[in-house]
């Protein structure tokens, strides 16, 4: 006990498996723990039921978008960054996501690099 570090658990929503699996591999080798949500009222519910140092949001989902999940989100008092994934990113499209409470923005495909500067900015690991 108290010797091994916990991980920082992020939550990625995300309805493409292929999408998943490299967003989760890649997470995982940066050290992190990765919950996947198959769309946003999964989103919801897990970011309710097991909380986590950042989410990254897939604004176009199956169920619920990323959008209407981000709003229930923030409406429930969790207050984590949440970094969209978007293939859409014009100017209208990164004011929707801050307008909803998302914190930052990646667009698809994912360039890992910026990814990794947005974890880097958004991710206390002191907390």
């Amino acid at each position: 006990m108290g010797d091994q570090p916990t991980k920082i658990r992020i939550l990625v929503a995300e309805d493409d498996l292929a999408n998943q699996r490299v967003a989760e591999l890649f997470l995982t080798r940066l050290g992190f723990e990765v919950v996947i949500a198959q769309n946003g009222e999964e989103a919801v519910r897990l970011a309710q039921k097991a909380p986590c140092a950042l989410i990254i949001m897939d604004c176009q989902m199956p169920v619920m978008d990323g959008f209407e999940a981000t709003r229930r989100i923030r409406a429930s008092g969790i207050e984590v960054p949440i970094i969209a994934m978007t293939a859409n990113f014009g100017v209208r499209d990164r004011e929707r996501c801050l307008e909803v409470g998302m914190n930052d923005f990646v667009s698809k495909p994912v360039d890992f690099r910026l990814l990794t500067e947005a974890l880097e900015k958004w991710i206390h690991r002191g907390c």
